[in-house]
């Protein structure tokens, strides 16, 4: 075994840990201010992401960060990409304004390690096993759920950890809705209607959108619409059908390179169209049964193509076609101090390409079948909660795969929270790829939540990865070999209470990423992130100040293209006033501006930052 010495921050924060444990035990039965109850009311808020069943934070082990709706519509978010960008512990890259391509990081694990949801269907596709958050409209969320580190345990393929877009809900009213339009440069325009409501026990939410944006940076462009369709009945008792449909179609030039060396322009299309139906249903006061199905259809076209003369590349275009058939189905038990949760998934996929990003010139046309079953339980004592888990899955396309998991909270007062979690997950390469093993991770956290401190939430955690299952070159014999990597990292965030309307937030992400076979650091693995929040709310005019800042430690010898850009921080800033407001009805303005000095936050100069741009728009409720 290879052991990795632990650097020297890492020992400082642990010390920080025992320091805030020091302070917190003595203060056990201590009355909180009334400020500083409100931090935590949120740990009675009920997450269902980690365990696939809703309970509340407290009980939950897993470093887990939620985003309400009220939030992304402060920072006035075009899409899901929009709001990673703003959550400690993620680092987002894109290729250009609102609606880019944009791949999302957890800890500094690969992107293709994060599982991406909405409404339970997932996201990632089956030729690279990557998520286009940049595609998922900001307006039909109500709630993102974010589990970082491995959840492979309820989910199966989910390494480097889970986002769980859960999707707005009918409005009980007959009918509302929204209607919100906004400019800018660029060309930049984002507008959509949304309508709402319930008529019985059948309620309804409707969507429809447009985004686009030119030269932002120069020569890079979206054109994309959405549209988005939720449909409940409610059954006599207690239970509830809804069916879900997705579409989404997208024009986008991801690349514009204009030298000599490699007079490159990318132009990418875009097509998604997914559905889903399911029924929750009560079979006794303390069993309830809940079952899924759900189909993905991907469709996309990437051209390179010569800047000078329009000519295409050798082996282009890359044109794939995915269609996903898959069930889910879990039973959930509650006790009076238990939450057991049983269920399986099934998968039929297909995958027809003209190329891969491995291969340009190889065909593939592959299909195949995997399930998998889980079962998890949450037992609590009093102020302690344990939770185990472990799933079996059969992917076909590598070996069977088994992930463990073990949890514990305990609540030391009514302002702290201790949490400790440890788990094995894996993720699959791309289908393309034939029997491939599976990337696998083991995970380890702990971590404290407090508002000890009068006005004041922090919560820290402390964490170790230790993934094997892939291959690096080795640099003297030029051929790959198996290797194993060890993060060892801290996140840090706190939070004011507001004080005459203002809040401030940061957070900080330190990860230090070793490859056994050199015991050396991995380049393009992120090394710090810093996110900084100044908030403003008077429930008639909202401010959001936001800073953000990603050490890539990419490999600054790997050429002028591929060298990272990434000094500084990325500042936005977002405004938002009622002008006016009467019960249901308000009409609403709002102004961004991005990139406000013009910062660089790119690991790779070939995709550069979008330099400073500004927005405005208007939004109607009825």
């Amino acid at each position: 075994m290879t052991f990795i010495k632990i650097p020297h921050f890492f020992h400082v924060f642990v010390v920080i840990l025992c320091l805030q444990l020091w302070v917190a035990l003595p203060c056990v039965r201590a009355e909180e201010t009334e400020d500083t109850a409100g931090l935590f009311n949120a740990w009675q808020e009920q997450s269902s992401s980690a365990t696939r069943s809703p309970k509340p934070l407290s009980q939950t082990p897993e470093n887990t960060t939620i985003i309400t709706a009220r939030e992304i519509e402060a920072l006035n978010a075009h899409t899901l990409a929009d709001v990673l960008a703003t959550v400690s512990g993620i680092q987002t890259q894109n290729t250009g304004g609102a609606g880019g391509t944009t791949l999302a990081y957890i800890q500094s694990s690969d992107f293709f390690h994060v599982l991406v949801m909405v409404d339970g269907v997932p996201l990632n596709t089956l030729g690279e096993n990557f998520s286009d958050v940049g595609m998922v409209p900001a307006r039909i969320i109500e709630r993102v759920e974010i589990v970082k580190g491995s959840a492979s345990s309820a989910w199966g393929q989910a390494l480097g950890g889970v986002i769980n877009v859960i999707t707005k809900t009918p409005d009980q009213r007959r009918i509302g809705g929204v209607v919100t339009a906004s400019y800018g440069e660029g060309a930049s325009a984002d507008t959509s209607v949304e309508l709402s409501g319930k008529v019985d026990r059948l309620g309804y939410y409707l969507s429809t959108g447009y985004l686009g944006f030119k030269d932002i940076p120069p020569h890079i462009t979206t054109d994309s619409n959405n549209t988005y369709a939720k449909l409940t009945y409610d059954l006599p008792g207690q239970g509830q059908i809804w069916g879900t449909l997705s579409y989404g179609h997208a024009n986008r030039v991801n690349l514009y390179v204009p030298r000599d060396d490699w007079n490159l322009q990318e132009k990418q299309k875009t097509t998604y169209l997914y559905a889903s139906l399911g029924i929750r249903r009560k079979l006794t006061e303390s069993l309830e049964l809940e079952v899924l199905g759900r189909h993905a259809y991907r469709a996309g076209d990437t051209r390179d193509t010569s800047i000078s003369d329009g000519s295409t590349f050798d082996g282009y275009p890359i044109i794939a076609r995915e269609k996903v058939y898959g069930a889910s189905a879990k039973l959930v038990w509650r006790g009076i101090n238990n939450l057991l949760v049983v269920g399986g998934d099934f998968e039929h996929a297909e995958l027809a390409s003209s190329g891969t990003q491995q291969s340009i010139s190889t065909e593939v046309s592959r299909t195949t079948d995997r399930w998998g079953v889980f079962l998890n339980d949450t037992f609590t004592l009093g102020n302690l909660s344990i939770t185990a888990g472990a799933r079996f899955d059969r992917p076909k396309t590598t070996a069977d795969q088994f992930s463990p998991s073990l949890g514990i909270t305990y609540q030391l007062s009514k302002s702290t929270l201790l949490r400790g979690y440890t788990a094995r997950g894996y993720s699959l390469w791309s289908l393309a790829i034939e029997t491939t093993p599976a990337e696998k991770v083991w995970t380890s956290q702990i971590g404290i939540e407090t508002s000890i401190v009068p006005y004041l939430w922090q919560k820290l955690t402390l964490f170790r990865n230790e993934t094997w299952g892939f291959t690096t070159t080795n640099a003297q014999t030029d051929l790959d070999e198996p290797d194993r990597r060890i993060a060892l990292g801290v996140e840090y965030e706190i939070r004011t209470t507001p004080v005459f309307n203002t809040s401030i937030g940061a957070g900080y992400t330190f990860t230090d990423t070793q490859l056994s076979n050199s015991n050396s650091q991995q380049k393009g693995a992120p090394r710090h992130t810093v996110q900084l929040a100044l908030r403003y709310d008077d429930q008639t005019f909202r401010a959001v100040l936001t800073g953000r800042h990603i050490f890539w430690n990419t490999d600054q010898g790997a050429g002028l293209l591929f060298n990272g850009s990434y000094g500084g921080l990325i500042w936005d800033l977002h405004l938002g006033a009622t002008l006016l407001k009467r019960e249901e009805k308000s009409l609403e303005l709002f102004f961004s501006g991005h990139n406000l000095f013009n910062g660089s936050q790119t690991p790779f100069n070939v995709y550069p930052t979008p330099g400073r741009w500004f927005e405005g728009g208007v939004r109607v409720r009825f």
